[in-house]
């Protein structure tokens, strides 16, 4: 094999790696994505509904956290349901990363109160946080995904000048780019089934 045939059939298979990761989200993450990110925003804005009105103990935040996950998982299973095909890499990436995301956020919540501390200390370590996991996706899914990690950074610091607002504007930022993002993704899914309907079968 000669130096131009080995660099298009290195070109071909990037390609066919790119497109398989694309493929994978394109087909599982989508409109759970988009579900998700009405679910978390309300939660977010529920949240800071509780804190103005005086609510400063676990058991109200617990519960409604709980019926949000809950209901997350939910949506995931009845979604999933309906796809075909088995887990690949890239999704057990993307589950890892919220998996973790879910778990300190949980740790911190409860390590801020143990310690003491305002409630309202909570929500931009949430953002920096949901930053990591953001810009950890970038690895997998792209370079965009860095400048969402950028925007919650900058949500952490207008969230310790504004501290009586704070969840309101981590629901209405995560809302916002989550639903962006599985609406995208949600629509270059259909696009693809739509050029796979009509595309020429070979026999």
């Amino acid at each position: 094999m000669n130096r131009d045939d080995a660099l298009e059939a290195l070109e071909l298979l990037r390609r066919v790696v790119r497109e398989t990761r694309d493929d994978t989200v394109l087909q599982n993450w989508g409109v759970i994505w988009m579900v998700h990110a009405c679910t978390n925003a309300a939660g977010f804005i529920a949240t800071g509904w509780l804190l103005a009105h005086g609510v400063r103990t676990p058991p109200a935040f617990v519960a409604l956290w709980s019926a949000v996950c809950g209901g997350n998982l939910l949506t995931v299973a009845l979604l999933r349901r309906r796809r075909a095909g088995a887990r690949s890499f890239v999704e057990t990436q993307l589950w890892a990363i919220w998996t973790v995301f879910v778990a300190a956020v949980s740790v911190c919540a409860f390590l801020n109160y143990f310690m003491g501390l305002e409630t309202l200390f909570l929500g931009p370590v949430i953002a920096v946080l949901a930053a990591v996991a953001y810009a950890s996706m970038g690895s997998l899914m792209g370079r965009h995904w860095y400048g969402v990690g950028a925007l919650f950074l900058a949500a952490a610091l207008a969230m310790t000048l504004a501290p009586g607002v704070q969840f309101y504007i981590l629901g209405a930022l995560w809302g916002a780019t989550m639903f962006t993002f599985g609406w995208l993704l949600h629509r270059a899914r259909r696009r693809r089934e739509r050029s796979a309907e009509v595309r020429p079968q070979i026999v």
